[in-house]
């Protein structure tokens, strides 16, 4: 079924992204408006419902309460609705942000709830299905199988919750809505309800046009007396030893009812190492004086742009020159990576110490975080900050990232690292006529050895560090790499990719190579044509 694990609230949520649920007192109208629309059976109840707000307005995290409440073990006995499947889409993960990957995993959650669904979808044998396009997968895997479920009267409603469909890759959140809307219209889906969350994006609000105001939660229209009381109620949660600081009540206001920049400010004002409510006042009397709203007031990008830029000053402005710059190339590669990875490895690509990568994602507690041995961020607005250059240039600070240029930098750092790392036997087997399964955990002690976690990630995903063909006449370097590549070192890297149990993505691998080639080829011609 080839569902994406890291995409079901219970592992990701709980174990590597970091989200919690809505502070007790908070959320609490909202939370029950969705709460009864998913318990009411009538047909003339919207099958859909559209939470929608701008990005920190805390979609997920209401997303993420609701799946919790209707978890079956939760609080099930006293619901008449029961969570069937989930997604939580994602940039943080490649798996979470490609829609093909969304109704496979719904399917392989649901067939794990409901036993009728399960056998009917095994009878169907459309599990090709997963590797089509999303209406074949919905009328192949969903559909087809669940009429037959439909018979079973015992059967309780099923609600599916899609969150955070602007986070898949270009407009295929909005597409997928689109097909899922049409199989909700020209279907009979009974026994399902579907919760879908979402930044306002232009093309899912026509799409959504048709829905009744009882199915749609716009975010920024909550009342903002309404939306101060429950900041308050989380700050206050949040930073007990404050509750009494008159500039907590100035932070309140600040916020402007956006609740990202209310645990943003949260995890700045509470760094790792102890801190004393002395030194706490002090962080906060500095982070509310140097935050202000502009007399035009547009809102939740510039709040927390002023937040980020004094997160990003106070972590960056004591260093210049070359140190400056290596602790920003630091950061670009926590967030350019293909998957996230170590400090050591970001380390490694770039050069440098590792424990300068520590330094950084240390100084930066209130936007990244290390989970796992991992780097992650806490929220998409913050790399969605650095790769704006309006946004992350300010008052004589330059911190954008220019992603093209990063990207052929970490293309270049994985040439490389292959180039010195691979060679002939990375397993060290000592004769050919062995066989990889002979001794395999003696082979997998070698592999482990001989191939180092900079080397492996180098290995996977050279191909995502290929910047856009657009940025012609800054490419011409890594061509002479991967032309060397392919001469010197391909046979080596087949080999290694052979003993990390990966050799069915060398193909793709070089596919997208050779189309990234043709199209730096193509616009090198074009260039040399208008010169000419």
């Amino acid at each position: 079924m080839r569902p994406a694990h890291k995409a079901d609230f219970r592992t990701v949520l709980g174990e590597q992204l970091k989200r919690e649920q809505c502070t007790t007192g908070t959320r609490v109208k909202i939370l029950e408006d969705i709460t009864k629309w998913a318990n009411d059976p009538s047909s003339g109840s919207p099958r859909v419902f559209w939470l929608t707000g701008q990005a920190g307005s805390g979609k997920t995290t209401i997303a993420y309460t609701i799946a919790k409440n209707f978890e079956k073990g939760g609080n099930a006995t006293r619901l008449r609705t029961v969570l069937g499947g989930n997604f939580l889409c994602s940039r943080q993960f490649a798996e979470t942000r490609e829609r093909t990957r969304i109704v496979p995993t719904i399917a392989y959650q649901l067939a794990r709830e409901c036993k009728p669904y399960a056998g009917a979808l095994c009878n169907a044998d459309n599990f090709d299905a997963v590797y089509r396009d999303v209406p074949t997968q919905l009328k192949d895997l969903f559909v087809g199988p669940w009429q037959p479920s439909t018979l079973d009267k015992e059967l309780p409603q099923y609600l599916i919750l899609i969150d955070a469909l602007d986070e898949i890759n270009g407009d295929g959140g909005s597409a997928f809505l689109r097909d899922l809307l049409t199989v909700v219209d020209e279907s009979d889906l009974r026994g399902f309800k579907f919760l879908v969350t979402s930044r306002p994006d232009p093309r899912v609000v026509t799409l959504c046009k048709s829905f009744t105001s009882e199915a749609v939660c716009w975010l920024q229209q909550v009342p903002i007396e309404e939306a101060e009381s429950d900041i308050r109620t989380y700050l206050t949660a949040k930073l007990p030893k404050l509750k009494n600081s008159p500039e907590l009540d100035v932070l309140v206001r600040q916020a402007d009812g956006l609740f990202i920049y209310a645990a943003t400010a949260v995890k700045y004002l509470t760094p790792h190492h102890s801190i004393t409510v002395r030194e706490q006042t002090k962080m906060l009397e500095n982070l509310v004086s140097k935050s202000y709203k502009p007399a035009s007031a547009n809102s939740a990008t510039f709040l927390i742009d002023v937040l980020y830029q004094q997160i990003m000053f106070d972590a960056f402005s004591k260093f210049e020159d070359e140190f400056l710059t290596c602790r920003l190339r630091i950061l670009y590669t926590f967030l350019c990576t293909a998957e996230h990875t170590s400090t050591s490895v970001v380390a490694a690509l770039v050069a440098e110490e590792e424990e300068i990568a520590q330094a950084v994602a240390e100084d930066l507690h209130a936007v990244l975080y290390i989970q796992d041995n991992c780097v992650f961020w806490h929220h998409a607005s913050f790399p969605d900050f650095i790769f704006d250059p309006a946004r992350s240039n300010f008052d004589n600070c330059v911190f954008w990232c220019n992603e093209h240029a990063h990207h052929s930098l970490l293309g270049e750092s994985c040439f490389r690292v292959m180039k010195s790392g691979l060679r002939f036997n990375m397993g060290d087997i000592k004769s050919s006529f062995l066989f990889d399964n002979d001794d395999t955990e003696a082979l997998s002690e070698k592999v482990n050895n001989n191939i180092s976690a900079v080397l492996r990630y180098s290995t996977c995903h050279w191909t995502h560090h290929l910047p856009s063909p657009q940025s012609v006449g800054k490419t011409d370097h890594l061509c002479f790499y991967i032309s060397e590549f392919l001469q010197l070192h391909v046979l080596f890297w087949i080999e290694a990719m052979n003993l990390l149990q990966l050799l069915s993505q060398c193909t793709p691998i070089l596919q997208r190579a050779h189309e990234w080639v043709l199209k730096v080829r193509t616009l090198w011609f074009e260039m040399y044509c208008n010169k000419y």
